[in-house]
């Protein structure tokens, strides 16, 4: 995993300035995959996290991860391109997105409402043991239900949350199983950083809810904070400026940052931070996500 040594090699200060405000609208379009009420299922079968049961339980683990946005076309063009993933589903319903003929993420089609410049976002899945009593400590954390607990086909039982600076996320208890732990193969998501403006804060509120311990590394009088269960880097956060909207970035594990960033520029993408082993770009549909490189090397050293 990313864990640390991402805080170590990439400035903080840095990319959170050049790390573009107006994420995404993520509520009304995450309602589209969540059904709409409380009560009733969700409108779209969306996919398992496992093809294969696993029966496993990683909590405080993002298991899948999904693309809410107006133009499916567009970000399938782009990022078929950019790693070559295919796809599978039809555009007006929900498109799974393949790695090797494996499901690794999906994709949510929503209408844009009108008045409203096209913007995308990833929306992640964060396991639990516990839906409702996670969704529970988040209300008690002053962070909001936007829908859920409810069960969803497939996918498992889940809700929409908003966490108090602002971040949504999704909370899931797999039908499945988990996927296991270990180094994701290339091309696949790796990591996961919450950018936020009170990182204290932030990872007490995700310590209550997913029973994460926090691990914090110093670099250049920033901290960078990794949030571990089981002593597994799960996931990094970020203290960012006032100017940066609060949410969770993904990256996906590359083998050469430099040239995702010089593809996704020719595929009409927009990097907004460049460093050794890690880039930060927007999608030509408005989505933010990253790229690092990293190693097994990396990954016994950062255990």
């Amino acid at each position: 995993m990313r864990g640390a040594r991402v805080g170590s090699r990439v400035s903080i200060s840095r990319r959170a300035r050049r790390l573009e405000r107006g994420w995404v609208r993520i509520v009304v379009a995450a309602l589209v995959v969540l059904g709409t009420s409380c009560a009733s299922p969700p409108e779209r079968t969306i996919s398992p996290v496992t093809q294969v049961p696993t029966d496993l339980l990683r909590a405080g683990k993002f298991v899948w991860v999904d693309l809410v946005t107006d133009d499916v076309a567009g970000a399938k063009a782009f990022y078929g391109a950019l790693f070559g993933w295919t796809f599978e589903g039809d555009d007006d319903e929900y498109v799974r997105v393949l790695l090797d003929g494996t499901p690794i993420a999906g994709i949510v089609d929503v209408e844009r409402p009108e008045g409203w410049e096209r913007e995308s976002g990833w929306l992640g899945n964060l396991s639990v043991a516990d839906v409702d009593g996670a969704a529970r400590a988040v209300a008690e954390g002053g962070g909001v239900v936007e829908r859920g607990p409810l069960d969803a086909p497939e996918r498992g039982r889940l809700a929409l949350v908003r966490d108090p600076a602002g971040a949504h996320l999704l909370l899931l208890r797999s039908t499945g199983g988990d996927p296991p732990d270990g180094l994701p193969p290339l091309r696949r998501f790796l990591w996961r950083e919450l950018w936020t403006h009170d990182a204290e804060a932030a990872t007490a509120f995700y310590s209550a809810i997913a029973g994460y311990d926090v691990e914090t590394v110093d670099f250049r009088d920033q901290v960078y904070r990794v949030l571990t269960t089981e002593g597994i880097p799960r996931a990094g956060v970020v203290e960012a400026p006032a100017e940066v909207d609060p949410q969770w970035l993904p990256y996906v594990r590359v083998q050469d940052p430099a040239l995702i960033a010089e593809r996704a520029t020719a595929l009409g993408g927009r990097v907004v931070l460049q460093d050794d082993d890690a880039v930060i770009l927007v999608d030509p549909t408005g989505a933010p996500i990253g790229v690092q490189l990293w190693s097994p090397k990396d990954a016994e050293e950062t255990r």
